[in-house]
């Protein structure tokens, strides 16, 4: 089953097919199954997108809209040259608090910020607080589940809103003996991911099946780069780590400059579609998180990437939830698919040629 669009990114799209004038959208994990097609600049209206996905970066450049990867980094804009902001706001409340203080510097006096959500995002909560901030009190609007607001920028002096220094990387000491670099904006920024600590815990067990001891590994989907850097005590000599995410990319950059004599990279691709190379080892720990819908496409995409990108006498390892049933999907991509390990919350799936 394919996850649907997100029913406030269509609020928003609805909303700017009536608008005329220079429009910023801001498009995080909210926005890959939009339909950038439907998103066109006119005569009246030329839209400019900043997204942190390199999916939503390639989707919108296919759709011929002028796209910027970075992570919500707005300096690259002028200020006071928008007429209007679209945003949907994202799970962490220090990325909304950071993009709705940027909006106030980008947009032109009388500029109009379009907030939209749920209500369990905390949307109405935001609506106020960007309100205060823009001197223009409003409301949301309900929409079936998802609400919207539009709010209009009166250029006052008031304290921005608190977003925990959003844009820089901090250091998390994630036990008595590691301390990486992170940040908000990455899926579980602050903390160990327990399917990824379940790989490392077998990841001895799990190189220990080859005949000869592999040299290279990618990370697909790093995130902050926790298994790829805990992965690098393992003897590799080339690792590559992966993510579509700009805050990951930064972050696992900062923690794996510290390996001693081991090449490393670190890019930013949809799923490894941009490598070139194969490797002896694959790990992943694909985002089909707990509590959302589990979509075939993202599960197909990551497992023919992985075929493509494994050696043929290398091997992938992959943490999915033990209700996930990504080792009946992989059969159709893998000669052998093996579960090696359970605990209950999480499974490990063993996948070669």
């Amino acid at each position: 089953m394919s996850s649907a669009p997100d029913k406030s990114t269509d609020l928003l799209i609805q909303r700017l097919t009536q608008l005329s004038g220079q429009w910023l959208i801001i498009a995080d994990e909210n926005w890959p199954k939009t339909a950038w097609s439907m998103i066109n600049n006119t005569d009246q209206r030329s839209i400019t997108v900043i997204s942190n996905r390199i999916d939503v970066v390639k989707a919108a450049e296919l759709a011929h809209i002028n796209c910027h990867f970075n992570d919500f980094d707005f300096s690259i804009l002028q200020s006071a040259s928008f007429d209007g902001l679209l945003y949907r706001v994202s799970k962490e409340r220090a990325t909304s608090h950071h993009v709705i203080n940027q909006a106030a510097k980008v947009l032109k006096p009388k500029g109009t910020l379009l907030l939209a959500g749920e209500k369990n995002d905390g949307l109405k909560s935001y609506v106020k607080q960007a309100g205060n901030l823009f001197a223009d009190p409003v409301n949301a609007e309900k929409n079936g589940k998802a609400y919207i607001a539009s709010i209009a920028l009166n250029p006052v002096k008031i304290e921005p809103l608190n977003d925990k220094n959003y844009p820089q990387l901090r250091s998390i000491q994630l036990s008595d003996d590691l301390c990486l670099q992170s940040k908000p904006g990455i899926f579980g920024w602050d903390k160990i991911d327990r399917g990824s600590a379940f790989l490392i815990d077998h990841l001895p067990q799990f190189l220990g099946q080859y005949k000869n001891a592999p040299q290279s590994l990618l990370d697909l989907g790093c995130g902050y780069g926790y298994i790829a850097y805990s992965a690098s005590q393992f003897g590799f000599n080339r690792i590559l780590a992966t993510d579509n995410n700009a805050a990951a990319l930064s972050a696992v950059q900062e923690n794996l400059k510290s390996l001693k004599d081991i090449e490393w990279g670190a890019l930013a691709t949809d799923a490894g579609d941009k490598i070139d190379e194969q490797f002896d080892t694959i790990l992943c720990n694909p985002p089909f998180h707990s509590g959302f819908s589990v979509d075939d496409q993202l599960a197909i995409k990551f497992l023919s990437q992985t075929k493509r990108l494994l050696n043929r006498s290398g091997q992938a390892l992959f943490v999915v939830n033990t209700f996930i049933p990504l080792e009946h999907k992989a059969k159709a991509y893998f000669e052998q698919v093996d579960v090696i390990a359970n605990n209950g919350s999480f499974k490990l799936i063993n996948l070669k040629h």
